[in-house]
């Protein structure tokens, strides 16, 4: 029988309640996939609670799991943690048929990894999307909001997160790239896509770390992430205000020296008023073309960590 190895990458921090029912999860529900091997690389973004310390205590049981924990000397965020295990995943010598990103809180469901990968035939990238997921009212609220904006400004609707399995050599071509945002990084790129629904689980402590300020950041980096669409989406509006500019200026001239009908002061003042909306969207579209072009030109940083076994 073929024996496969196949990589985990889940970043961490302050996780001690939970780190370790996380990984006893992987290895009770990956444990009956065949003969595969698995190396889980833990990224602990510099926690500040126990969480290293409960990682380094933590045995597998069965020989076939192994894990490796990249320890960040400094906080670099949820994002940045992706970035660096995906870059240290791809250095390693083991040749992996496929990686695995997915958080350490609980939520997503090992069982959706395992139907996934007895697909022999799947795409390039998957998404395991969101067909349930159990969060407050407020965050729901926020979700919804933040998908309406994204859906009206892209044009596409967003049902996924960082949970994805990707094949071999999309590693090799997304690794030391830099993002804001993975998942949004990872819909762009050039390979088949499948977007897999599975139901979200409760979080292990049913707490979340991703407050208000969090989730409009994290909502802000996807549409960064998405630079040229969302400059296009302003190119857009300002060809209908400058159509409506030159429409207005049409209709002035006409009511003032052809019809005698025009009211005075209010053409004017509209028209004015579109002029300087026109120019508000015009110099947004410039700023917006300056940050797509300095975040072409971001190298993935250097990042201080220290590898535990």
């Amino acid at each position: 029988m073929d024996t496969y190895s196949y990589c985990i990458i889940a970043p961490c921090y302050n996780e001690e309640q939970v780190i370790a029912l996380f990984l006893k999860d992987l290895e009770d529900n990956l444990g009956i996939f065949g003969n595969a091997h698995f190396q889980i690389l833990v990224i602990n973004d510099a926690s500040i609670d126990n969480s290293l310390e409960e990682l380094k205590a933590f045995k597998f049981m069965d020989e076939r799991f192994s894990l490796k924990i990249v320890s960040l000397e400094q906080n670099q965020g949820h994002q940045a943690a992706i970035n660096v295990g995906l870059n240290y995943a791809r250095g390693l010598e083991r040749d992996f048929e496929a990686v695995v990103v997915m958080d350490s809180d609980g939520e997503d469901d090992p069982k959706a990894i395992l139907q996934v990968l007895e697909d022999k035939n799947r795409e390039d990238i998957v998404f395991v999307s969101r067909a349930g997921r159990k969060e407050g009212i407020r965050f729901k609220i926020g979700y919804r909001v933040y998908k309406t904006i994204f859906f009206l400004i892209i044009g596409k609707r967003i049902n996924y997160g960082n949970f994805s399995i990707l094949s071999k050599k999309v590693l090799r071509h997304i690794a030391n790239q830099s993002f804001l945002h993975y998942p949004t990084f990872l819909s762009k790129q050039n390979f088949s896509i499948r977007y897999f629904p599975y139901n979200r689980r409760q979080r292990i402590d049913g707490i979340s770390k991703m407050n208000t300020k969090s989730l409009i950041f994290h909502g802000l980096y996807s549409l960064i992430e998405l630079g040229e669409e969302v400059l296009f989406f302003f190119i857009k509006i300002l060809g209908v205000f400058f159509m409506l500019t030159f429409g207005m200026g049409i209709y002035i001239v006409l009511s003032k020296f052809v019809f005698n009908t025009a009211i005075q002061g209010w053409a004017s003042s509209f028209g004015i008023g579109l002029v300087i909306i026109c120019l508000i969207i015009l110099c947004t579209i410039v700023l917006g073309l300056m940050l797509v072009s300095m975040k072409k030109q971001l190298k993935t940083n250097e990042v201080s960590y220290q590898v535990y076994e």
